[in-house]
């Protein structure tokens, strides 16, 4: 029986819905984790954002269509602005936009014999985001 994550992924919905914790009832402890844009189909409501965010409280995970005032609401009221947040190939920390610095290329592979099978092998492609307010940095897939 496959291992289920901790948060189960949510579908898109493309019904604008408000930010909202189901299991806590409340708003107070969500962090918002990705802002992207929905392209809108002429003559549709304008204002619409996807927005991915998880409750700090109790875990539970969210991804769907909302209002720019309802997510910036969300925003506004955050304790905790050391969380990254990633706007489209963009990332905020301490509110303030992070630069790309140089990445790496990983190779990984998998051998219980510690000896690699290069049929195994994949590589990923990194690039390292840096925080220049408070010197925090994260390595991403590119």
């Amino acid at each position: 029986m496959p291992a289920q994550s901790a948060h189960p992924p949510f579908p898109r919905s493309p019904l604008p819905a408000e930010p909202f914790c189901d299991h806590c009832g409340t708003d107070e402890h969500l962090l918002i984790e990705t802002i992207e844009t929905i392209r809108q189909a002429p003559g549709s409501a304008a204002g619409l954002i996807h927005v991915e965010y998880r409750c700090q409280a109790c875990g539970f995970s969210r991804s769907h269509a909302a209002e720019v005032a309802d997510v910036a609401d969300v925003l506004t009221r955050s304790d905790d602005p050391n969380g990254v947040l990633q706007f489209g190939r963009h990332h905020l920390h301490c509110g303030v936009p992070m630069h790309t610095g140089p990445g790496k290329l990983h190779l990984i592979s998998s051998g219980a014999t510690g000896r690699a099978d290069p049929e195994l092998e994949t590589y990923l492609n990194t690039r390292v985001l840096h925080c220049d307010e408070c010197g925090f940095q994260m390595e991403i897939p590119d």
